[in-house]
């Protein structure tokens, strides 16, 4: 299991949620950002709203210490993002939380992408890297109330067998987590469009709400 978890982007809500819970699971955290100064900033945030120890610098320096990276960017970056820090991602398990979605007032829809997904437009910018996708549908709000269990799922899509594995493992690091086994990077396409759902559920119901898969 690897001890070091970097954040590419994640300085949004999501981004320090995870953050927030990996080192309160007890890994090193770094957040990375397009700028140091971003990086460490977000970094200091969550260290002091957590209780606990989270490091920040820039994506190229959080790439390259992180033994596994989670992308949290916006899917509009993600690409170049990838592409830019292909050289430090070499070799490593990169997890896809990008979920490409379209906002309007009627509706938020999940964007096609011709790839199929963004975890496997990733994995065509990263190919000596093993990508995996999830934590595409756990709330910000929740994941940053670190006093708070989560109880829910994260389907964890994955062609490559130890990646699936670690992921599951990191997964479940967070306290109340369950992972769940998706099947091949190709249905991360199925997980990102129903991020899309949940979200327009939220909309409705002026909630905050997660999955959870009864009966396994």
């Amino acid at each position: 299991m690897a001890r070091s978890i970097g954040l590419l982007g994640g300085t949004g809500p999501e981004g320090k949620g995870l953050a927030a819970r990996f080192a309160r699971a007890g890994l090193e955290v770094m957040i990375g950002s397009r700028t140091t100064d971003r990086g460490r900033a977000a970094a200091e945030e969550v260290s002091l709203s957590s209780g606990t120890r989270v490091k920040g610098g820039s994506n190229l320096e959080t790439a390259q210490v992180a033994e596994i990276v989670v992308v949290t960017v916006p899917y509009e970056g993600m690409r170049d993002t990838l592409v830019a820090l292909e050289p430090e991602l070499r070799g490593k398990i990169v997890v896809s939380a990008v979920v490409p979605l379209q906002f309007s007032r009627a509706r938020i829809s999940a964007l096609d992408v011709p790839s199929g997904s963004a975890a496997q437009e990733a994995q065509s910018a990263l190919p000596s890297s093993q990508v995996t996708a999830a934590f595409h549908n756990l709330p910000a709000s929740h994941l940053l109330d670190v006093g708070r269990p989560i109880d829910g799922d994260v389907v964890i899509c994955a062609d490559d067998e130890t990646a699936l594995q670690e992921t599951l493992a990191l997964a479940e690091r967070i306290e109340g987590v369950r992972g769940v086994k998706g099947g091949p990077l190709a249905n991360s396409r199925l997980v990102e469009h129903l991020t899309a759902l949940i979200l327009n559920v939220n909309r409705i119901y002026k909630a905050e709400t997660h999955i959870k898969f009864v009966g396994l």
